[in-house]
């Protein structure tokens, strides 16, 4: 193989089981994993899926992905 060519490209963290899912399913859930570790910080996870924010927002969208809410403090 061509030194230029990226043997592993796939950080191994962020792979998915594809056997019984989906694209989008698959699409849906490094989405979800992605926002939780940046900690729903909208640029950061559109960076690191290397993607336009703006098409983030419409992915979210797609999904109907919600931003889980934070519990009441008493």
């Amino acid at each position: 193989m061509p030194n230029y060519i990226d043997k592993d490209p796939v950080r191994k963290e962020n792979t998915l089981e594809m056997r019984d899912r989906s694209l989008a399913n698959a699409e849906a859930t490094l989405i979800n994993e992605v926002l939780r570790e940046t900690g729903w910080n909208l640029k950061r996870a559109a960076r690191r899926l290397k993607i336009a924010r703006g098409t983030l927002y419409s992915k979210i969208k797609k999904h109907n992905i919600r931003r889980p809410t934070m519990p009441a403090l008493l």
